[in-house]
């Protein structure tokens, strides 16, 4: 072999040699990445958001530390009855991760004593399970303090204790313990949220701004916005609305939208939510009424009939004002019987302005002119400010030829409507003055049309009275 072949020959055993090394390479497995970190479950819980607490909760489950998993159910528990979410699914977990020994058991039985909101469901299902488990002054007290030590984290004990004193039964306690817990977790977010929820509001901003997981705040705020001395009802839906992306199964964040849309005349938007509320709980009563209420301004007279009937049908729950809607759409679709039977029940109920009023018009129209014009006064005594009432209550005495207390009716009415006019004028000044939005706009769009409607009322009342005027002159000459 020339020295030429034997040079060729040993660079290709190089090359085998290096192809070898360079298989065995590519078939090694490859490093395992370092495991990660293990989630602190109470960390998360001191963190506080529901979704912190969710992830608690499974973290716990997973690394088999049940307490801690028991702490995050009831924690959840208590949220889930704070949003009107179902809670019985984390108290059952509660329960079946309950760790043995004395003391646990006394949590469970403290978190379900806390009433659900009467907004999250059926309220015959909410009164009974809050009359269940409801307890004495004194063993609350006593809970409270057992609490001061115990089984458990501190400051899982601690939440405990400031839902106990902020709720229904511990009436004057609140203060303190807010107090209390501000002055020793000023740091832990998840008692700073209880201490917000319970007359703290400030808290909840300064929790939101550096927490933006913590969407349950935008409930809170929600409310809080309702409860000024001039509510900020665009702020409050617009809370909500945050409130209700993040929690879209709470059936009291979509009756809270309802009731704004209500309370703001918006009638088709009112309905929609109270259908959400309605997916989420058939029964919902305040739903139930809500929509009854909404499909009568929305003119929707069998629809509103068919709502009012099964609030009846369900029972307990605002039976009269049940009865007082199918009466209100049974006069509009002329079922002049039914809308005698049902006023006649609402008022046995609750006699107030507005069933004296649709009670009267019933019996004008059914020519009980002595009874119509009885009501209608009595409708005016309990509130004077009722307009139609004084125009309805003209119109009866006009068939009666008591031309003297017609006119003054009429002119009552002139006077009633004018007032009307003016206070809604007002309100689209306010409302000018705000950032404009498509929520103003239609705010100022209703608040137009009930000052269109009430200036031709007015107008009707005073061409009445000017027609009496006449009627009176002419038979003293």
């Amino acid at each position: 072999m020339t020295r030429g072949e034997q040079v060729k020959r040993g660079h290709l055993g190089l090359l085998w040699v290096a192809c070898v090394l360079l298989c065995a390479c590519s078939a090694r497995l490859p490093l395992a990445s370092p495991d990660p970190p293990p989630v602190d479950a109470q960390a998360l819980i001191r963190r506080g958001c529901y979704s912190c607490l969710e992830a608690a909760f499974a973290a716990a489950v997973e690394s088999g530390t049940h307490d801690t998993a028991f702490e995050a159910a009831l924690l959840l528990t208590l949220r889930s009855k704070e949003l009107g979410l179902a809670y019985v699914p984390w108290l059952e977990r509660a329960h079946a991760l309950m760790p043995s020994g004395p003391g646990w058991l006394d949590y469970v039985e403290m978190v379900a004593s806390l009433p659900a909101d009467p907004w999250s469901g059926d309220r015959d299902d909410i009164l009974a399970e809050s009359s269940r488990h409801r307890r004495p002054r004194p063993v609350i007290e006593t809970w409270r303090q057992q609490l001061t030590a115990g089984r458990g984290s501190s400051v899982f004990r601690a939440y405990l204790d400031l839902s106990l004193a902020c709720g229904p039964f511990l009436s004057g306690q609140r203060d303190t313990a807010t107090e209390a817990v501000l002055q020793q977790w000023s740091d832990v977010p998840v008692l700073l949220y209880r201490a917000g929820t319970c007359g703290q509001t400030s808290l909840l901003h300064v929790l939101l701004e550096n927490d933006p997981d913590f969407v349950e705040v935008h409930f809170e705020l929600g409310r809080s916005a309702l409860q000024r001395e001039r509510p900020d009802h665009e702020e409050a839906l617009n809370r909500f609305r945050s409130a209700r992306a993040g929690f879209p199964a709470s059936a009291t964040i979509a009756a809270s939208i309802g009731s704004i849309h209500q309370e703001r005349e918006e009638w088709t938007d009112a309905l929609d939510a109270y259908d959400a509320t309605l997916a989420l709980v058939p029964s919902h009563r305040d739903a139930l009424l809500g929509k009854a209420i909404s499909l009568s301004h929305l003119l929707r007279h069998d629809d509103a009939i068919t709502s009012a009937t099964r609030l009846l049908e369900l029972g307990h729950w605002f039976v009269a004002d049940a009865h007082y809607w199918r009466a209100w759409n049974e006069y509009r679709r002329g079922l002049i019987p039914a809308a005698r039977a049902d006023v006649d029940r609402a008022k046995a109920l609750t006699p107030n302005a507005p069933t004296l009023i649709l009670s009267g018009v019933i019996g004008w129209r059914e020519r009980r002119l002595e009874s119509a014009e009885a009501e209608l006064e009595a409708a005016l005594n309990l509130d004077y400010g009722q307009c139609e009432a004084a125009s309805y209550l003209g119109g009866v005495r006009a068939e009666r030829q008591a031309w003297p207390e017609s006119l003054a009716a009429f002119q009552h009415a002139e006077q009633c409507f004018d007032l009307s006019v003016v206070t809604r004028r007002t309100a689209i000044e306010e409302l000018g003055a705000a950032q404009s939005s498509a929520a103003i706009s239609r705010q100022i769009a209703a608040h137009e049309r009930a000052i269109a409607e009430a200036e031709m009322r007015r107008a009707a009342a005073a061409r009445s009275a000017a027609a009496i005027r006449r009627h009176l002159s002419s038979n003293s000459r």
